[in-house]
């Protein structure tokens, strides 16, 4: 388990992306993902986009950065970006697991 503790001041981006390149080049675009330290979660979906990404960002500049220096390299072509202001609700679902009689 991996643990950061961020400054206040970093704020937390989903970036919705699109991709210009054949399903096939993903598994590299997603080896790329994962040496940008920023990115904390990538996931494949469907919809308008083909990949969902979680960020950090210290500023909108340092977003701006990323999205520009890391992410359009890569064949990003097209971005949707939410900001969290505040994390209403954060847990884990439990997990039960029943046993069979016998």
């Amino acid at each position: 388990m991996h643990l950061a503790v961020l400054p206040a001041d970093f704020m937390w981006c989903d970036v919705g992306s699109f991709f210009a390149k054949s399903p096939a080049s993903f598994d590299a675009v997603t080896r790329a993902l994962e040496a940008i330290p920023e990115i904390v979660e990538c996931h494949f979906t469907t919809g308008k986009y083909d990949m969902f990404i979680k960020l950090y960002a210290r500023n909108n500049h340092h977003l701006l950065s990323i999205i520009h220096d890391k992410l359009q390299p890569l064949g990003l072509s097209r971005t949707e970006t939410l900001i969290s202001f505040h994390e209403a609700i954060k847990r884990q679902m439990p997990i039960t697991v029943e046993e069979e009689e016998d």
